[in-house]
Parts: structure tokens; sequence; C-alpha cells
């Protein structure tokens, strides 16, 4: 009798322990924050890939006006590339950002409206640098923040063109960043040509 109430005693304690480690393994993995797609950039044999900042990715939702605004200013652990004339500037992105589609901005302002669902571009930099002066000027050390920004599947050209005729360009301000899923950064930066 003695040796199966000891039996029953160490399989409990088993069991115990089973359902605390399980418990604790449950409480550790919800905390890990879900990883994001990355974006890609790449200037001459330099490449990083980085994923989006904990809070400038929504997971399929939208970050909101507010928060995607400072995340498209965000200078903070961004990849600085040296920029020469004449180089080229690759973009890539995850194939779950391209079929939702993407913007890419130059210090904060859309390069274009055109929402690109292609996983890759490629772009001069004394392209960049020569529609973006304005820009430049406004970043004071002459570097152009890149980013990479997902957008909704229903983002258009036309629809801000209605809300700008409808409601002003600060309403169009707000639509846009409002349709932001997600953001990448990245920095070029003047290199001392000699």
């Amino acid at each position: 009798m003695t040796a199966i109430s000891t039996s029953r005693g160490r399989r409990a304690i088993r069991t115990a322990a089973t359902v605390g480690a399980v418990s604790l393994g449950l409480v550790v993995l919800s905390a890990c924050e879900k990883p994001t797609p990355n974006a890609h950039f790449t200037l001459g044999s330099s490449t990083t890939s980085p994923e989006a900042a904990g809070d400038c990715y929504g997971h399929g939702e939208t970050l909101g006006a507010e928060q995607a605004e400072q995340c498209l200013t965000a200078a903070t652990d961004v990849p600085v590339f040296d920029y020469r004339t004449g180089d080229e500037f690759r973009i890539g992105v995850d194939p779950k950002v391209a079929d939702s589609g993407w913007l890419l901005f130059v210090n904060d302002n859309p390069l274009e409206y055109q929402r690109f669902t292609s996983t890759y571009r490629t772009l001069s930099g004394d392209l960049l640098w020569s529609l973006s002066q304005n820009a430049v000027q406004q970043s004071g050390d002459g570097t152009l923040r890149i980013s990479v920004a997902e957008v909704t599947e229903d983002f258009s050209l036309d629809k801000l063109t209605e809300i700008a005729q409808t409601e002003g360009q600060q309403a169009v301000q707000t639509a846009l960043y409002d349709s932001v899923k997600g953001v990448w950064n990245a920095e070029l930066s003047p290199a001392d040509e000699d």
C-alpha cells in the first residue's frame, strides 16, 4: 500500500511540474514579438535587411497617422550608406509587403504617390538627390532618409486626389499616413569624394 501511494505522489509531482513548465513556456512565448517582414537596402557591396521596429509594423493593421509619422521620421538605429556620385540604391521588400503595396519616402515626403507591388526597385542615387533637393536642404547635413512604407491594398492616387478636392491638403496628409501598415528606414549620406 505504501509503494502505491508513493508512486501516486511522484506522478502528481511530475504532472504538476509538467503543467508548470508548459504554463511558463506559454507565458514566455506570448511575451515575444512576432517577427516582421524585412526591407532590403543595398548600395554597392553594402547591404542590410532590417526588420521594422516593433511599434512601426501593424501586423496587417494600419499604424494610425500619428504613429506612422513618428516611424517615418525615426532616426535611431537606422542603417547608413555612404553615397558617391553614380551609385545605384537598390530596395527590396518581402513578398508579403509587395502584395499589399508600398511607397517610397525621402526625408518624410513621398518620392511619388505610386503604390509599388513589385519586390524590387533600383534607383539612381543621383536622381534621388536631384528630385529631393528640397528634402536635402531640410535635413541640414545633406543626408537622405529613405523610407519604405507598406500601405493598404486600397491606397491610390485617385483616392488622395478626391480627398484633396473635397477636404483639403491637411486631410490628404492624414489619409496618406493612415494608410501605412509598416515602415523601414535607411539613410544615404554623401561620402567624401577625393
